[in-house]
C-alpha cells in the first residue's frame, strides 16, 4: 500500500487532495449518481490512507528521534500528566486493553522512563510515575506526544466527534458483516 498512499506536497495542501479526485470525475462531463458516489468513496479512501500514512510516518519519526515507539511516548506523556496513575487508568486514557497497557508500562520501566510505586495504604495498588529520564525525554521531543490522530481528535468539537464515531461504527459494523468467504482477516482488535 506504500505506493498507493497520498502524500501532500508543499504545492498540494491537504485540503486539495479530495478536489483532485472530484475534479477528475467531473472533467469527463459525467454527473450520474453512480459516478458521484464512486468519487465520494475514493475520496473517503484517500482520507483513510492519508490518516494511516501520517500516523505511520509520525511513529517512524518518534522512533528515530526518541528511540521509542509512538505508543510508548504517548503512554509516557499520559503518566507524566497524571503522575501516580494506575495501569487501568492508563488503559482507559489510551483506549487500549489493560494487558496492552501493562506491556507498555513494562517496556517503559525496562527503559527506566517510568517507575512503579506501591500504594502505602493498599500494597496491591501500583502507581506509575515518570522518571527524571522520562521527563527529560518528553522535554526534548516536540509534540504532540499522543500522536497526530489523537491530537486532532482532541481538537474536534463534541458534535463532530459524535458524528464521526457514529459513521465509523456503521463502517465497522458493515465490515464485520462481510461474508466469511470474503478475502482478508477479521478486524484488528477483535
Amino acid at each position: 500500500m506504500r505506493g498507493a498512499s497520498v502524500r501532500p506536497t508543499r504545492k498540494q495542501p491537504h485540503s486539495s487532495l479530495g478536489r483532485k479526485v472530484i475534479g477528475a470525475g467531473r472533467a469527463r462531463g459525467s454527473r450520474s449518481p453512480g459516478t458521484a458516489r464512486s468519487v465520494l468513496e475514493l475520496r473517503a479512501l484517500q482520507h483513510f490512507r492519508l490518516i494511516i500514512g501520517s500516523a505511520r510516518r509520525f511513529d517512524a519519526d518518534v522512533r528515530r528521534t526518541a528511540g521509542i515507539s509512538g505508543s510508548l511516548l504517548w503512554a509516557l506523556s499520559e503518566i507524566a500528566q497524571c503522575a501516580g496513575m494506575s495501569v487501568n487508568a492508563l488503559s482507559e486514557r489510551m483506549a487500549i486493553h489493560q494487558t496492552t497497557a501493562s506491556n507498555i508500562v513494562n517496556s517503559l520501566v525496562e527503559r527506566k522512563l517510568v517507575r512503579r510505586r506501591r500504594d502505602e495504604a493498599d500494597q496491591r495498588v501500583v502507581h506509575l510515575d515518570p522518571s527524571s529520564e522520562g521527563i527529560r525525554l518528553l522535554g526534548r521531543i516536540p509534540g504532540p506526544h499522543a500522536g497526530l490522530l489523537v491530537d486532532a481528535l482532541r481538537r474536534l468539537e463534541s458534535s463532530q466527534i459524535e458524528r464521526l464515531t457514529r459513521c465509523l461504527a456503521t463502517l465497522i459494523a458493515d465490515m464485520r458483516s462481510a461474508p466469511r468467504s470474503a478475502a482478508g482477516e477479521t478486524l484488528l482488535g477483535e
